[in-house]
């Protein structure tokens, strides 16, 4: 017989889901990741799918697809089974393996993906580019911002290799009270 955890939930801790929600929808991951995220990055043991339906209110389908999100991106792993027999999910504990990773596999590709459609236009001849009423001189500056940003997110990437209080510096987690 399943034994169900009833733990507390108190309006802060919803609220504080709803926030990270929020957050993590602002930077194009949908809000349900963000909350099934902070109820495990928080939780002192791991969650199986209906510890998190129960927490979060949502379905069963939301839970799996999510949960299946989060693990494609390296933000949450599988750590084992349940008394249930269940799997159990926590948080990735090295923030910055995650979100390297989210920044490798999403963010890396898309500027990728606009450099090449920016290239693209850019070889285009002066006749065609006068024929699209384009202005070389913005085409060329944006040009260079998307190389900009390229270079900035390669070394944010190569920053992983740094030690974890440039990390917690980067984050805003440093210990600055005094």
């Amino acid at each position: 017989m399943d034994v169900q955890r009833h733990e507390p939930q108190l309006p802060e801790l919803k609220d504080l889901a709803d926030h990270i929600g929020d957050f993590i929808q602002y930077w194009g991951f949908k809000r349900v990741h963000g909350r099934i995220w902070i109820h495990l990055f928080l939780s002192k043991v791991p969650l199986d799918a209906f510890d998190l339906r129960q927490r979060l209110g949502i379905s069963k389908a939301l839970v799996s697809l999510s949960v299946r999100d989060l693990i494609h991106y390296s933000v949450i792993r599988e750590c084992g089974k349940s008394d249930r027999g269940t799997i159990l999910y926590e948080a990735n504990p090295v923030m910055k393996e995650a979100i390297s990773n989210v920044l490798r596999s999403r963010e890396k590709k898309m500027l990728a993906s606009i450099q090449s459609t920016h290239q693209q236009i850019a070889s285009l001849s002066e006749d065609q580019i006068a024929g699209l009423n384009i202005s070389r001189e913005r085409l060329d500056s944006l040009g260079e911002v998307i190389q900009g940003a390229h270079h900035a997110l390669e070394c944010l990437l190569a920053c992983q290799e740094l030690d974890g209080e440039v990390w917690k510096n980067f984050l805003g987690l440093s210990n600055s009270r005094t």
